[in-house]
């Protein structure tokens, strides 16, 4: 019995594919018609190889690259499961990737609403605070005067795909003690938070992972333009934490919070000091 021919709309219709996409498949050779009218160069295609497209379908659903298809045609049983498997590792890591990148846009929402309900600025507060896994290297010479210029750049390579979701996007790490004046305040540790996995396997020799615990915090967010600002709410958080006789951690932990990444704006920023409470 002689072949059914189709013509390339026929084929179009059938199996839901574009005469563009036919077109370029057969320029590929991935997918060529069984049959060309020399006169019309009209394409027409056997009955018999219609099912050839299954495959190529199932392979772009997976997204499997067209110049990667046609040696994926040829393979035989073992070596088309020894591929499918490789496509399955491949899924799972979009999925796991999706999921983390999921992760990141709720803690950006969770973050932003925190913001919406912090009191006044400059009023001591208490706030329970979930475990933030960190990036943290040594601070050297680093001091609230100079904390915004290029103290952060060794950090910037472990954000640089996740800037704008970083609530707390940078901080700092010093001593909880009596300071007489701003010069006094030294910085131990600059750090970033963790926000995806990838982070992790950039470490350097002179970074380090690390944790910011969970619990209760005295805390103080505050808008500083200039060194006063900043030392006049550092004591307002070390005069509450005394006054109100409470056994705090030894470090107050800092962060800068970004308010706005608009360029046609003033660049604009809090600051976040905590300290953690001791439970009883």
């Amino acid at each position: 019995m002689k072949d059914k021919l189709y013509t390339i709309g026929e084929v179009s219709k059938l199996v839901n594919i574009s005469i563009k996409a036919l077109r370029y498949y057969d320029k590929i050779n991935l997918f060529k018609p069984a049959y060309v009218d020399p006169e019309t160069n009209y394409r027409y295609y056997k009955d018999s190889q219609i099912h050839l497209l299954d495959l190529i379908k199932s392979l772009k659903y997976i997204g499997t690259p067209l110049e990667e298809m046609k040696e994926v045609q040829g393979l035989k049983r073992d070596d088309f499961f020894a591929f499918l498997t490789e496509q399955e590792k491949i899924v799972r890591d979009k999925i796991d990737s999706l999921v983390e990148i999921e992760k990141i846009i709720a803690n950006a929402k969770k973050g932003l609403q925190k913001q919406k309900e912090y009191p006044a600025f400059g009023e001591v507060f208490l706030t329970y605070e979930e475990e933030i896994q960190i990036i943290q290297t040594k601070a050297v010479g680093i001091v609230p005067k100079n904390i915004l210029n290029s103290s952060y750049s060794k950090l910037k390579k472990f954000a640089a795909s996740t800037e704008g979701f970083r609530n707390n996007g940078y901080g700092a790490i010093y001593p909880f003690k009596s300071y007489s004046n701003v010069n006094e305040v030294v910085y131990e540790y600059l750090f970033t938070p963790v926000l995806t996995k990838k982070q992790l396997t950039l470490l350097m020799s002179d970074t380090e992972v690390a944790k910011i615990p969970k619990g209760n915090y005295v805390c103080i967010t505050f808008k500083s333009e200039t060194p006063d600002d900043y030392f006049n709410n550092l004591q307002k958080l070390i005069k509450y934490v005394d006054e109100n006789q409470i056994s705090v951690n030894s470090d107050i932990y800092e962060s800068l919070i970004h308010t706005n990444y608009s360029p046609d704006q003033e660049e604009e920023f809090l600051i976040e000091m905590r300290v953690l409470v001791n439970e009883s």
